[in-house]
């Protein structure tokens, strides 16, 4: 696992700057590679590389070269089908300097182009400079798995997997975009291929950026095959399921670097785990991290049990005390844009404390999208079996006062009354479109709806009609995508940790997505399919328990740990927070939560994420400041 950045210049006028400009771009990505770095420069281009050794540790410094030195590559994943690609270029005559996954990837786009990265099973965002045609392709792995960003500087692009080496060039304009603040203020996180910053995009999932003297094209390679010839049997779906997520186990264990996993407790951790110590000829190492506070939801203990069960090398962070404002602190700011995903502060700890026996961790992503797991999909079979008694519901909720509904009870009985992405969306919201509109300063007037554009986008990409299915890939495009994704990447790489996500195998994605939902969830039960896929592997008590998400004791932390460190944080004005949100809306919402004591942690919990982020990323001096919105 690695970071790499660059820049290439789009015309034969345009002139790069000079070295230390990448070099500064590379070494904010330190993070992610603290092993090794490397560049290439010429006329045209620079490419920098971090790099964080796991395959062919000695031979695969980066930037690599084709054999006759016109193509260069830096690349940021693992490419777990590379052996069996490299057969294949080695027969069409590419001669090997390395055995690293990266020349196998050059080899391929050289040979076949962007259609070859279908032969790809892994998780990727690479940049192929190629200097005779001074062209560059950037493409991203299937499901988005590595982040990727670029943007345009006049006649030179930019591209990096973390927004800050992009910051670090100082020639990025940081003038916010309405739109994606206002799909924060939505979703709490912001979809592709938008950022919190105008100009910067990532570069969706699937994709592929082509850059050259003609322009810049973004063009779809991966277009998922959701049909089967037929729609097997429950028995034999199970079966095939239990084959394709042992596979994508047994294959993303290849590393030479120390590898464990990641233990919750839950099912999808544990199946991983038990995956893995049926190939693995040493006890697996797993890791939990537990918490003894008032108000956590502590799983230290079932997973203890998971441990037990399947013979690991068990370690459990216990922790008693949190410096939460430090945590914060360092946390908010490497998510690189405004997502408060609280999971992001136990994903953090725990990396960390993984590091100190492994490098690269497996872990349970996934899962909840393709097999039905989460609670709000029996929410939805619910409204489908109410009807019109569902929409009655929801007006009235609308129509109530705060103090008289929790805001989850709110937000689901809103829901209720509407549809499709609407529905979802109002699911996933903190704020009311209203209160939405009162808290941002710039008028929303003419600015696209960039979360129901999202998620009407996901809806349409599934073609099959099957409701329930459609609402599991709409999570998986943008939920999936945007936050638990971006989460699990940051909070691991700061830590100089890879983390492996084998649900998210490609192949195992196609095949769950082209079944019926009710092989997933039916009568209120979820994740039928992967359970019985796997019906005496696990422990019965982990087989039988409901999904449990992690819960952090926010209301609390806001009304005590935190209430000092709020106060001082939105009473000051030396960042440019109170130039896109409301002071006297703000005000409003710490008034009803600490004075009125109404159920507003959630939204001023979000207001403090975005908070930090102003005062640790949009204030820092170096980057190109613009107009505001």
């Amino acid at each position: 696992m690695c970071g790499i950045c660059g820049i290439v210049a789009l015309t034969p006028q345009a002139r790069l700057p000079g070295p230390e400009v990448v070099r500064r771009m590379t070494d904010i990505l330190r993070h992610r590679g603290p092993d090794d770095e490397g560049f290439h420069f010429d006329a045209a281009a620079a490419l920098g590389h971090r790099r964080l050794s796991i395959i062919d540790l000695a031979g695969g410094h980066q930037p690599i070269a084709n054999e006759n030195e016109t193509r260069f590559i830096v690349f940021n994943g693992e490419i777990y089908n590379h052996r069996e690609i490299r057969e294949f270029l080695e027969k069409q005559g590419h001669r090997y300097r390395t055995a690293s996954d990266t020349e196998t990837i050059l080899h391929l786009v050289e040979e076949e182009g962007i259609p070859g990265l279908n032969r790809m099973n892994g998780m990727w965002g690479f940049a192929v400079w190629d200097f005779p045609r001074r062209r560059l392709l950037l493409a991203r792995d299937r499901l988005g798995i590595k982040p990727l960003y670029y943007v345009q500087a006049g006649d030179l692009l930019l591209f990096a997997s973390e927004i800050k080496s992009l910051l670090a060039s100082q020639m990025v304009a940081t003038d916010l975009d309405p739109a994606a603040l206002a799909s924060y203020l939505d979703l709490l996180y912001i979809p592709s291929p938008r950022t919190i910053f105008r100009g910067v995009r990532k570069l969706p999932p699937g994709h592929a950026l082509v850059a050259d003297s003609t322009g810049i094209r973004v063009e779809r390679y991966w277009n998922p095959a959701f049909t089967l010839d037929r729609i097997p049997e429950f028995p034999e779906a199970a079966e095939r399921v239990r084959d394709l997520l042992s596979d994508a186990v047994r294959i993303r264990l290849l590393s030479e670097v120390p590898l464990g996993a990641f233990l919750s407790g839950g099912i999808d951790s544990s199946l991983v785990v038990g995956l893995m110590s049926r190939v693995m000829d040493r006890p697996v190492k797993t890791f939990t991290v537990g918490f003894r506070g008032e108000g956590w939801y502590d799983e230290s203990g079932e997973a203890e049990i998971v441990a037990k069960h399947f013979q690991t090398d068990h370690h459990a962070l216990q922790v008693t005390s949190l410096d939460l404002p430090a945590t914060l602190e360092q946390t908010v700011p490497a998510l690189d844009e405004p997502m408060c995903d609280p999971a992001a502060l136990p994903t953090y700890l725990l990396s960390r404390y993984a590091r100190e026996w492994v490098t690269v961790a497996l872990t349970g992503e996934g899962a909840d999208e393709l097999f039905g797991g989460y609670d709000k999909y029996r929410f939805e079979q619910l409204l489908a079996a109410l009807g019109p008694l569902g929409k009655l519901a929801g007006r009235a909720a609308a129509a109530l006062p705060h103090a008289h509904l929790s805001e989850r009870t709110r937000r689901a009985l809103e829901a209720a009354a509407l549809t499709g992405p609407a529905r979802q969306l109002r699911l996933r919201s903190t704020f009311t479109g209203e209160e939405s509109r009162r808290l941002m300063l710039a008028s929303l007037e003419g600015i696209p709806n960039a979360s129901m554009e999202a998620m009407e986008d996901a809806s349409r990409g599934y073609p099959v009609g099957d409701n329930l299915n459609r609402i599991f890939f709409q999570d998986l495009k943008t939920y999936m995508q945007d936050d638990l994704l971006m989460k699990i990447d940051k909070m691991s790489m700061l830590a100089s940790l890879e983390a492996r996500v084998p649900f998210l195998d490609y192949r195992l994605v196609e095949f769950v997505f082209s079944l019926p939902s009710r092989y997933k969830l039916r009568g209120g039960r979820g994740k039928l399919l992967l359970k019985s896929a796997f019906p005496d592997f696990l422990p019965p008590r982990t087989l039988q328990r409901r999904k449990h998400g992690f819960v952090l004791p926010i209301g609390r932390w806001l009304r005590n740990d935190l209430r000092d460190y709020v106060r001082d944080l939105f009473a000051s004005t030396d960042d440019p927070f109170y130039d896109h949100v409301s002071r006297r809306e703000v005000n409003r919402i710490l008034g009803e939560f600490y004075g009125s004591g109404l159920d507003r942690a959630l939204p001023l919990w979000v207001l403090l994420w975005l908070k930090i982020w102003c005062r640790q990323v949009a204030r820092q001096p170096g980057a190109v400041t613009g107009k505001h919105f």
